[in-house]
């Protein structure tokens, strides 16, 4: 993926797609079940860090869901202080529809890119004859695919990966939300690469009511919250449960190494994760992201934070 990195939103560009053309290939059949639409950025008149004449999906969760659209926006600033790959992810509205949501860049289709297509990891698990288990899955058989179509960055992918999603709380890393850029002409050589770390909307505590907030914080109740965090994977398939965030990462340490790939999402700085959750709170958005929130999201990173450094590390 040959892009330049994206500009910061700034509080009073929230993304206006009321008169962006809807996508007639991609429109409405996405996978997923959060209401979603792609749509193709203007060519001119859009912000700096939007790409004119691109693809973008438009997600508009709603009721106890709508954090979501937060939980998007902040895992892709932190990927980019971490140096992890996920879609940009931008704050948006349909000032028609009076729809606000997460304006999700498309990971592949880029102008002067070679052309690739995505295949979500159970369709290539489906084409292996794999049987696959949708709900946990397995981490052991996700690292088999990508070694059986011999991608080459397979062990710091899933190291930052699984480390990305321990951080930010990331319930939802299942088959469906990974996969492969595939280049090349399938009669001839196909060429897998790992996809950005896309679906990254169900973490960092976005179900819980602004109202519970306050409860969350007691100390006991949110050291609970923590410890039920769980990736959706496990390590082997069969699995009764995903295996807890912190756990899997000190797991895959054990076996493939990875501790270098890690560091900078379990080193990343207290001024870093203030720095972002403060800036959210400056936004004038439909959906607030309001002070107190701001304080359980950045103790959720900074507990999650230390978590998998004394996994890895200990």
């Amino acid at each position: 993926m040959a892009v330049e990195p994206r500009l910061e939103q700034k509080p009073d560009q929230v993304v206006d797609v009321g008169q962006w053309l809807a996508d007639n290939e991609f429109e409405y059949n996405l996978p997923g079940a959060k209401p979603k639409r792609t749509l193709v950025a203007p060519d001119a008149g859009f912000q700096p860090f939007l790409l004119g004449g691109h693809r973008y999906i438009f997600k508009s969760p709603t009721g106890r869901a709508v954090q979501q659209i937060w939980s998007e926006v902040i895992a892709y600033e932190i990927a980019r202080h971490v140096g992890v790959t996920v879609p940009a992810a931008f704050l948006a509205y349909n000032r028609f529809g009076r729809t606000p949501g997460v304006l999700i860049e498309f990971f592949y289709g880029y102008r002067f890119e070679q052309p690739v297509r995505f295949v979500h990891a159970i369709e290539a698990f489906q084409g292996a004859a794999q049987p696959v288990d949708f709900r946990h899955g397995s981490l052991r058989e996700n690292i088999a695919l990508c070694r059986a179509h011999r991608v080459v960055d397979w062990k710091a992918w899933w190291a930052k990966t699984i480390a990305f999603d321990a951080l930010i709380g990331n319930t939802d890393r299942h088959s469906e939300n990974w996969g492969f850029l595939v280049a090349g002409d399938p009669a001839l050589e196909r060429r897998f690469a790992l996809a950005p770390a896309f679906d990254n909307g169900t973490s960092m505590g976005a179900l819980v009511r602004d109202s519970d907030l306050d409860r969350h914080m007691l100390d006991g109740l949110f050291k609970r919250f923590l410890q039920r965090g769980a990736h959706h994977v496990a390590w082997l398939r069969n699995s009764e449960h995903g295996a807890q965030h912190a756990d899997l990462c000190r797991q895959f340490v054990d076996v493939y190494g990875g501790v270098d790939d890690m560091a900078p999402i379990f080193n990343l700085s207290d001024s870093a994760i203030e720095r972002i959750v403060s800036w959210c709170t400056r936004f004038d958005f439909p959906v607030p992201f309001s002070e107190k929130r701001a304080e359980f999201v950045a103790a959720q990173l900074k507990a999650r934070r230390t978590a998998i450094k004394a996994a890895v590390e200990g």
